[in-house]
């Protein structure tokens, strides 16, 4: 089933592992270094500016210098591996509304369960203002894209290419959910449950397209939805105040993460298929730019 993956990306020459290790070293130290200085230009935003910004804050000095660091590797890498191999580092493209309108459309499912099952409704938020809105959808899609740059554009690729793609994406899961555990502020088995089938969805989602924009689009859709109609970030940034009949159980929780997981599962496996069924990655995706293309 997936086979059209070494396909798209190649694999490392026997001869030519050690270096390749060497080039993914470099991306990660030279990216810990981009997050450090995010870190530290994020924390001269001051309190008295809106949530939405200072959320994201990180992600706006974070996102540019990834993106220019990634490009840079990848013009190096022109020369030693061939451009069908390589990937587009470009987080927007054209592909871009159709996954992220699949990834509302994921979260969507989510909550219509959610309506029929734990009887979930909205009331109007008399506390939301158009401009808090506009700005945590904004500082949504940004952080999504700090996210998907950081774990699964250069880093995953190199991986794969050395690897293969399910222990690549093992280890990168692991990764975000231990991020999210202790970065974010995620309880055990949110992390456990959403980051790390929802890192496997993403990075089929970037395998597949061979780009970076297709699994910003996903997560963004995805989590757009989520604080719209399930879980609002700030209580000022959304139109409508979810609400349940009662506190859910702790058994009824479980069974929300279960739903969250199901759904992101056979998402993840219908990627596969419908990638699997074509000659390559760009044979299921038509009118998409090509590997270095933007």
């Amino acid at each position: 089933m997936t086979g059209w993956v070494a396909a798209g990306f190649g694999s490392a020459q026997p001869g030519f592992k050690g270096a390749e290790w060497r080039r993914l070293g470099r991306f990660l130290a030279f990216g810990a270094g981009v997050f450090a200085l995010a870190v530290i230009g994020a924390g001269f935003v001051p309190f008295s500016w809106p949530d939405a910004i200072r959320r994201s804050s990180h992600s706006m000095i974070f996102v540019p210098l990834a993106i220019a660091l990634t490009v840079r590797m990848l013009r190096k890498d022109e020369s030693e591996i061939p451009t069908g191999y390589l990937f587009d580092p470009w987080p927007v493209g054209r592909i871009s509304v159709p996954w992220l309108i699949f990834g509302a459309a994921l979260s969507g499912i989510v909550v219509l369960v959610f309506v029929l099952v734990f009887g979930l409704r909205w009331a109007p938020n008399p506390q939301s203002t158009g401009a808090n809105v506009a700005l945590m959808l904004w500082a949504i899609v940004l952080i999504a894209a700090a996210e998907e740059i950081a774990f699964r554009g250069y880093a995953l690729w190199r991986l794969t290419r050395l690897i293969g793609l399910w222990r690549a994406q093992a280890i990168v899961a692991t990764l975000f959910a231990l991020s999210h555990a202790t970065l974010g502020g995620y309880s055990l088995v949110p992390a456990l449950v959403g980051t790390i089938i929802g890192s496997l969805l993403y990075g089929v989602a970037f395998a597949r397209t061979r780009g970076i924009a297709a699994p910003i689009a996903l997560h963004s859709g995805w989590n757009i939805v989520q604080h719209l109609l399930l879980s609002p970030l700030n209580p000022s940034a959304t139109p409508v105040v979810p609400t349940f009949p009662h506190v859910p159980t702790g058994g009824e929780y479980l069974a929300m993460l279960a739903i969250v997981g199901v759904v992101m599962i056979v998402a993840t496996l219908g990627i596969l298929m419908a990638g699997s069924s074509g000659a390559s990655a760009d044979s299921v995706r038509p009118g998409a730019p090509s590997p270095q293309g933007g």
